[in-house]
């Protein structure tokens, strides 16, 4: 639907690149979308719903035997993902007591984890820490000697500005390397219909941060998970193979 690099000018965001939504997720954006994740080269994938992805089926894809079967809405990309966002309440009562479940017990594995590093490496004693996406690696270190290196992922970060959450998966600014590792996070979230492991950017606090750290520390089979801060929020990340140098 929408074309290669189309823009338009929004009242609130100003120039931004252009996607199309269908009608209904324009009125109501807490239901299923249908579109896909976001890419590099496409951040904002045009959307529909239920109802319309029935149309989408009979063809397979949109032509000119569809098209005028739904009505869209065109939205920049700030308004696009801020009403992605709201889908997030979409989940059912059943699905969202086996993820409160689900985030439980990840929770109680991570702070034992954690506590296993920092007893076992006295992480606490180091006055310094460095993180690289180049080397895929955060050290500890005191007086710039370093003392204990960890292999990392990137979990995804919390905005302290806008209080959203953005998936690593979903920040293109990353290199490949550290970003790609929560693709899995993704997927499961996809296998068992847990939204907030599906959806880019969503409201959030700082305590959802440490739990979705805590998830992709079980799906992604880490040792433990840190949070570093800077001048817009927090990065969280997952330890993998921490040692001591």
């Amino acid at each position: 639907m929408t074309t290669d690099s189309e823009t338009l000018h929004c009242p609130t965001h100003g120039e931004s690149q252009a996607t199309y939504i269908c009608e209904h997720l324009a009125d109501n954006a807490a239901q299923r979308w249908h579109c896909d994740y976001p890419s590099q080269d496409n951040p904002s994938p045009d959307a529909w719903c239920d109802r319309c992805n029935a149309e989408f089926l009979k063809q397979g894809a949109w032509n000119e035997a569809n098209q005028g079967r739904i009505n869209i809405k065109l939205f920049c990309l700030s308004c696009y993902e801020r009403r992605k966002g709201e889908s997030i309440s979409y989940m059912d009562a059943a699905s969202g007591k086996q993820w409160e479940a689900f985030v439980s017990g990840c929770c109680e594995e991570l702070t034992k984890k954690n506590e296993h590093l920092w007893q076992r490496l006295s992480l606490t004693s180091y006055k310094r820490w460095d993180w690289s996406q180049d080397t895929a690696e955060l050290v500890f270190s005191n007086d710039d000697v370093p003392g204990v290196i960890a292999r990392i992922a990137f979990v995804g970060s919390f905005s302290t500005k806008s209080e959203t959450w953005l998936w690593a998966w979903a920040n293109f600014n990353l290199v490949e390397a550290i970003r790609e590792p929560a693709i899995a996070v993704r997927d499961y979230g996809e296998q068992k219909d847990f939204l907030p492991l599906t959806i880019p950017k969503w409201s959030a606090t700082q305590e959802d941060g440490w739990h979705m750290a805590a998830v992709a520390a079980r799906i992604l089979g880490a040792e433990g998970a840190y949070r570093t801060p800077s001048d817009y929020g927090f990065t969280f990340m997952v330890l993998h193979d921490v040692r001591t140098v």
